[in-house]
């Protein structure tokens, strides 16, 4: 039942005081004078609120239909507040001030149709209550992610590694979400969780790029150290016999020695440049990107 709104007629009252051909009193004047005022008020709000409700503007309906029955009464005024609060889908305010216009409406000719319409919306208001004491209070959430191992952080709990198979049961709301694994790009975002759904989130981890050097190969460094070795060896052995002539051959023994001073010299020259050489040869010559972890 959608009844129409319903004229203000007691604001007509003022209008038929004032065209009263009796004399009255000063002060009589004076309140007819305040109370047509007031008659004037109530209109303007009333009309106010007739605007409102036919733009839709329910809740500013509501407010001037109210200023209106405070400064004139009336029951229609009730049935007015009435519908805009059943248009707000608020069922409990609409039967309380129906309820109001049954019982201060003189006699009113439509009072079956009016209860009858009472108990309609009492029937949904007790479903909308129902549904309040069973609607759920958290969403659940599903993660997906295309690689094995991740690690899965939903706000700031750790909810295991992938593959997720639980549906994790949040409250409503934006919850922070981050997969990493080694080898790949953290993945950062927001699921949007919404009580009594499920929200699915599918996520894409994309290697990480990762570069290392490719070193020189120390061929010289190698070689002159050989060099070295071999020297060391050769400065021994030149020393040994020359250590071996000291006492039969005192000049073939300064000889041998010169010799092995100067194999050592070589070997010691030989140490030196390969030294230098493992630094210069090890340098860096390319880089070569570190293949992904293997799944």
């Amino acid at each position: 039942m959608r009844p129409a709104l319903v004229a203000l007629v007691i604001l007509a009252l003022p209008s038929a005081l004032s065209a009263q051909e009796t004399p009255q009193p000063p002060h009589d004047a004076t309140v007819a004078e305040q109370d047509a005022d007031v008659a004037r008020r109530a209109r303007a709000a009333f009309e106010a609120g007739v605007a409102h409700f036919e733009a839709r503007r329910y809740r500013d309906a509501i407010h001037e239909f109210q200023v209106a029955a405070q400064l004139v009464p009336s029951a229609d005024l009730w049935f007015n507040v009435a519908r805009a609060h059943e248009e707000l889908g608020e069922w409990e305010q609409a039967i309380e001030h129906y309820r109001r216009y049954l019982r201060d409406r003189v006699d009113p000719p439509d009072r079956a149709q009016v209860e009858g319409h009472i108990r309609e919306l009492e029937e949904r208001a007790e479903a909308a209550r129902a549904a309040r004491l069973t609607r759920p209070t958290t969403g659940t959430l599903t993660v997906r992610v295309d690689v094995e191992g991740a690690t899965v952080r939903v706000g700031d709990r750790e909810v295991g590694q992938s593959p997720i198979g639980d549906e994790l049961s949040l409250d409503p709301g934006r919850h922070p979400l981050l997969v990493t694994r080694e080898g790949y790009l953290p993945f950062r975002s927001e699921v949007a969780v919404e009580a009594g759904l499920r929200t699915a989130a599918y996520v894409d981890l994309q290697p990480e790029t990762r570069y290392r050097a490719i070193e020189g190969e120390r061929i010289f460094t190698w070689i002159a150290w050989g060099l070295s070795a071999a020297s060391l060896g050769v400065a021994i052995g030149l020393g040994v016999e020359a250590g071996s002539r000291q006492g039969s051959d005192l000049d073939s023994a300064r000889e041998w020695s010169a010799w092995s001073d100067a194999a050592l010299g070589a070997a010691i020259g030989f140490g030196a440049l390969g030294a230098i050489l493992w630094f210069l040869e090890g340098r860096a010559v390319g880089t070569e990107v570190i293949p992904p972890p293997s799944e």
